[in-house]
């Protein structure tokens, strides 16, 4: 398969996927790309149409079930439903996320706490609820999205690079934990990837001239930039990599 790495195939036939956020996006991407190469994949979304739709286009190893995971008990409840169809988990990656601009200024608590609720606490949620079921896996592999926003500072985003830059310390810390059970956890921070979203609600032609100029790389990252690396983190070629982050964004941030 094209942008696959050789062998893998054959290493993800038949192994279950948990993808949160897998709707739409680069989430969306990730479940196509499991499903190609043989695995059964469990995925969530907020919008019941968009996740059914994907989940018939994919077939009968994809599974769609509608969650907020802005809400403890349905996150717990998106999991428990998993467990019930599927004896263990081999790969959990926590995608689901917002990304409203909001100004600092004018900013709630409500907001704040919306904001929290899904781009940070539900990865802990997700994975504590998977863990039993990671712990049963041949996989063994958590993968945590984040971004680059955080590491750039950028506005108006103060409210949500600072739920997103806690997805690395929970990374790191987690991975410390779950080593011991021979459990791998890493990051991965894209930069300004061209979803059809973004590309829908947010990219301006300006943004895309800005990208390019200051991207080592020059032209525009696209899902199947990314999606290869995540492949490249739940396989077995990484099973001497955990706790780490990621970048895949052309090379515009240097470092992290």
């Amino acid at each position: 398969m094209q942008g696959v790495f050789a062998g893998a195939a054959g290493e993800f036939r038949g192994r279950v996927a948990v993808v949160t956020g897998g709707s739409d996006g680069l989430g969306k991407d990730l479940v196509c790309r499991l499903i190609a190469l043989g695995c059964r994949v469990f995925f969530c979304g907020r919008d019941p149409r968009k996740g059914a739709a994907v989940a018939r286009k994919l077939g009968k190893t994809a599974t769609f079930i509608q969650s907020d995971l802005g809400d403890p008990e349905q996150a717990c409840a998106f999991i428990a439903e998993v467990r019930a169809r599927a004896s263990a988990i081999d790969y959990l990656v926590n995608n689901a996320a917002i990304d409203p601009r909001i100004e600092f200024r004018t900013a709630t608590v409500a907001e704040f706490d919306r904001l929290i609720a899904i781009n940070l606490r539900s990865y802990f949620v997700v994975a504590q609820a998977a863990l039993p079921a990671l712990e049963k896996g041949k996989g063994k592999a958590v993968l945590n999205i984040c971004t680059t926003n955080y590491m750039l500072g950028l506005a108006p985003f103060t409210v949500y690079n600072a739920a997103k830059s806690g997805i690395i310390g929970f990374t790191r810390s987690l991975a410390r934990e779950l080593g011991p059970v021979g459990i791998r956890v890493n990051a991965l921070s894209p930069g300004w990837i061209m979803t059809a979203k973004q590309l829908r609600e947010h990219v301006q032609e300006r943004d895309k001239r800005e990208l390019l100029e200051a991207q080592c790389l020059k032209r525009l990252m696209v899902p199947a930039d990314v999606t290869p690396a995540m492949l490249f983190l739940l396989s077995s070629a990484a099973r001497g990599i955990t706790g780490q982050n990621l970048v895949v964004d052309g090379g515009k941030v240097m470092g992290n």
